[in-house]
C-alpha cells in the first residue's frame, strides 16, 4: 500500500509515440486485466487462449497447438501439463508418436465461465468507440495479424501524398 502512495504514476503514453511502444503497452496492459479477471479460475490469459483453441477444434496434438498460439512446442508441453495438473485438459495417445490434447467436461465449463469474464473485458476496453470504430479497429488488427513477415520491405519514412 505504501508502495502505491509513494511511487508516481508513470506518465500516460502519447498517441503520436512510437507504434511499437503503444502495441507493447496496450496489449501488456489488456493482458493484466485478463489475468486479473480469470485469476480466480486458476487461469491466465495463455491458459485461456490455449482453452479457447478448442472452441472450433475438438482435439490437437501439442504441436499443432503450439504452432496456432505460436510458442515453442516446449512452452505448449509446459501449458498443457499444468493444464492437465488441474483436469482442464486430458492427453490421449493416437498412437506411438501422436498424442492429442482435448478439453475435459470441466475444461468446457471452465472455459465457458472464463469466456464471459474476457467478453466483459473486451466489452469495457471498447466501451467509449462507437460500432463502425469498433469494426475499423477489428478490421486493421486482423489485417495486422494475418501479415507474413518481409524483413527488408518497409520503408524508413512514410511516403506523402500528392
Amino acid at each position: 500500500m505504501s508502495e502505491r502512495l509513494t511511487t508516481p504514476s508513470p506518465p500516460l503514453p502519447q498517441p503520436d509515440a512510437n507504434l511499437g511502444y503503444l502495441f507493447r503497452l496496450a496489449h501488456q496492459h489488456f493482458r493484466a486485466r485478463l489475468d486479473s479477471e480469470l485469476e480466480d479460475l486458476g487461469l491466465s490469459a495463455q491458459d485461456y487462449g490455449i482453452l479457447s483453441v478448442f472452441e472450433t477444434r475438438p482435439q490437437l496434438s501439442t504441436a499443432e497447438l503450439a504452432r496456432i498460439s505460436q510458442v515453442t512446442r516446449q512452452t505448449m508441453h509446459t501449458s498443457i501439463l499444468s493444464l492437465e495438473t488441474a483436469g482442464l485438459v486430458e492427453r490421449i495417445a493416437k498412437n506411438q508418436r501422436v498424442v492429442l490434447v482435448r478439453l475435459t467436461a470441466r475444461g468446457r465449463n471452465r472455459l465457458q465461465t472464463a469466456t464471459r469474464r474476457v467478453r466483459a473485458v473486451e466489452h469495457a476496453v471498447l466501451a467509449d468507440l462507437s460500432r463502425q470504430d469498433e469494426r475499423t479497429i477489428r478490421a486493421w488488427l486482423a489485417s495486422l495479424a494475418a501479415m507474413t513477415p518481409s524483413p527488408g520491405n518497409a520503408q524508413a519514412e512514410p511516403t506523402e501524398e500528392p
